[in-house]
């Protein structure tokens, strides 16, 4: 049980911008002495904004928190639902990983989350080194998912796939919460993604065919902790599949259950034991030795050119 909370700084979004001009969001929970930091790839139809209360609720766990706005969602730039390339998607949230870890050069320990959507494309970027954090959670992640759904030849057709042709995302509010207060708020969600482009969906089977038909993870000597942490009952991800997909990837995978029903834990009534698990294993997570850095390019690196930092101006959730 927490005796005393740490005060957090507002919710906060940074605006970065990409490498071929897109402007980015990164949202921000900072506590004011962190112990640990999470790094958040979120879903599908998400965006960062739907961390209203799990930013808070970590940052007064003494977490801080970095949840940037994939391209196409949330408050971040670039057309609706889509996605150029997968090596894009992979570019920006490298980009925006290599900054959190500027800017803790007594290097806190920084674990990566990838929810829904979200863990295939940490899936993605661990399977072809982009990044190295110090610890892996992948919460309810949509591994497999395509192969599973349409085989391995109906995923390299979708591959195929290009423009800005629209379709809808037919996933139903009720997979992910059964809860009225957290159905209202996706019901007035505008920034929540309802469809998506033949783009997008190239992509998609693009970043599982990196994972499926690569290699191990190396990530890190000794090995980064991986957690895969699941509701029971999930009626959007084939949970079966993603751990087996997990397994090949990383044999020593620990499992984290929770008495859940529905997709989104952090909507779901566990949410607040789901919290206090996840900083646990941020603050158990132990501190990857430090290399050898540059004080002004760390310096440099913490504030870029062309970052901008602002309070966060996202609609609030149920209360």
């Amino acid at each position: 049980m927490i005796t005393e909370e740490p005060p957090v700084e507002a919710h906060r979004v940074e605006s970065v911008t990409a490498a071929d001009g897109t402007p980015l969001a990164l949202h921000q929970w900072i506590p004011k002495n962190p112990k640990a930091a999470v790094f958040y790839v979120h879903g599908l139809q998400s965006h960062a904004g739907w961390l209203f209360e799990t930013g808070p609720e970590l940052a007064r766990r003494q977490i801080a928190v970095y949840a940037p706005d994939r391209r196409g969602s949330g408050s971040s730039g670039g057309p609706r639902g889509h996605l150029p390339s997968s090596a894009a998607v992979l570019d920006d949230y490298t980009a925006h990983f290599e900054a959190v870890r500027a800017r803790h050069p007594e290097h806190l320990p920084v674990t990566a989350v990838g929810q829904s959507f979200g863990g295939s494309v940490l899936a993605a970027l661990l399977a072809t080194g982009r990044i190295s954090p110090d610890g892996v959670v992948l919460c309810a992640p949509a591994l497999g998912q395509q192969q599973a759904r349409h085989g391995q030849e109906g995923v390299r057709r979708l591959r195929t796939l290009q423009g800005h042709r629209t379709s809808p995302v037919t996933l139903k509010d009720e997979d992910y919460t059964r809860q009225q207060p957290y159905l209202a708020f996706m019901a007035n969600d505008h920034a929540m993604l309802r469809q998506i482009t033949d783009g997008f969906r190239a992509v998609m089977a693009e970043l599982e065919l990196l994972y499926t038909e690569g290699p191990r993870w190396d990530i890190g000597s000794p090995a980064a902790p991986v957690h895969f942490a699941r509701p029971e009952r999930d009626p959007i991800i084939d949970l079966d599949t993603a751990r087996s997909t997990l397994a090949r990837m990383c044999p020593d995978t620990v499992d984290a259950h929770f008495d859940a029903d529905s997709h989104y834990l952090e909507f779901s009534p566990v949410r607040a034991q789901f919290w206090d698990w996840l900083a646990d294993v941020a603050l158990r997570t132990p501190k990857a030795p430090a290399p050898p850095t540059d004080a002004a390019a760390i310096a440099g690196a913490a504030a870029p050119a062309g970052h901008r930092t602002q309070p966060a101006a996202c609609p609030g959730g149920p209360r």
